[in-house]
């Protein structure tokens, strides 16, 4: 089976190393060309054929991979190395790089939506999310920590200094053609549930489901959200407003918007945000993990 490894070296701790991968896929049966996110040429090597693409890195290495892969009938497999992997964990992936190895063959398939979003800077794919407001302001933030949870807890609480200090500002959108209005602290149109430090702000999105969760939070819902994070994320359903729809549009005035994680600075004249999911989905191999 012809397989591309397409490996950040940087993510994590380093290990284990690209050697040590392709030994673990050639141990598995895999004949397995690498290319480094840091050092190779990514678009080429993904230009040529292969039966799955490995992506062993972060939400961004995953990200990119997922957004560049022409083919949708490629096979991709996902090797979390990341801070905070929210792309693997909502598809269901967790464990050590060698037992997902082990089990890549006749894993099950999972479908992975692909975002497509329209701006001033033209159009963009993206994996996770599209948002306005605090979380975008939050995803811009540079975060340190010796370990990935202290970077979690960390990137958590950058959050919720900024959502407590954040102005609200009246904010319009459509969901479906149905036009709201409101004062909003942040909005996200969500491919994915869990986004940011591992928060999972979106419990009814679904990876594959061809549907865009939109969650915002009102200003009158500011000290919830804030009593919400201190509590810690996982324990209940973050206190936003949801709808689902197939078609979001946004009327982007001024504060910063990020497309994943790349953020814009406020557009110069009032821009319309179009969002919207490719009918084309990925095929992410799904393994079961190892005891």
């Amino acid at each position: 089976m012809r397989a591309l490894l397409v490996h950040n070296p940087k993510a994590g701790s380093g290990r284990p190393s690209g050697d040590e991968l392709l030994a673990a896929l050639d141990a598995a049966g895999f004949s397995t060309t690498y290319c480094s996110t840091k050092t190779g040429d990514v678009d080429q090597a993904l230009a040529q054929p292969a039966d799955i693409v490995i992506v062993a890195g972060g939400d961004g290495t995953v990200a990119k991979i997922a957004r560049s892969l022409k083919d949708r009938k490629t096979l991709v497999a996902i090797l979390p190395f990341g801070t905070a992997n929210n792309i693997a964990r909502c598809l269901g992936i967790a464990g050590e790089p060698g037992g997902l190895i082990k089990a890549l063959r006749g894993a099950p398939v999972e479908r992975l939506d692909i975002g497509l979003v329209v701006g001033p800077w033209g159009s963009r794919r993206f994996v996770e999310a599209v948002g306005w407001g605090a979380l975008a302001k939050a995803v811009d933030q540079d975060i340190d920590g010796a370990s990935k949870e202290t970077r979690i807890q960390r990137g958590r609480a950058a959050f919720a200094n900024i959502v407590a200090e954040y102005s609200a500002k009246r904010l319009s959108f459509t969901a479906d053609g149905e036009t709201f209005e409101d004062d909003l602290i942040f909005f996200e149109v969500l491919n994915l549930g869990m986004t940011g430090p591992r928060m999972i702000i979106g419990p009814t999105a679904q990876p594959g489901d061809q549907l865009l969760d939109i969650v915002y939070l009102p200003a009158e819902r500011r000290q919830d959200m804030l009593d919400w994070l201190a509590d810690g994320p996982d324990d209940r359903p973050a206190p936003l407003t949801i709808r689902k729809a197939r078609k979001a549009t946004l009327s982007w005035t001024d504060g910063p918007l990020r497309v994943d994680d790349q953020v814009f600075d406020a557009p110069e004249l009032p821009s319309n945000i179009i969002v919207e999911l490719e009918p084309d989905s990925l095929r992410v191999c799904v393994p079961a993990q190892q005891a």
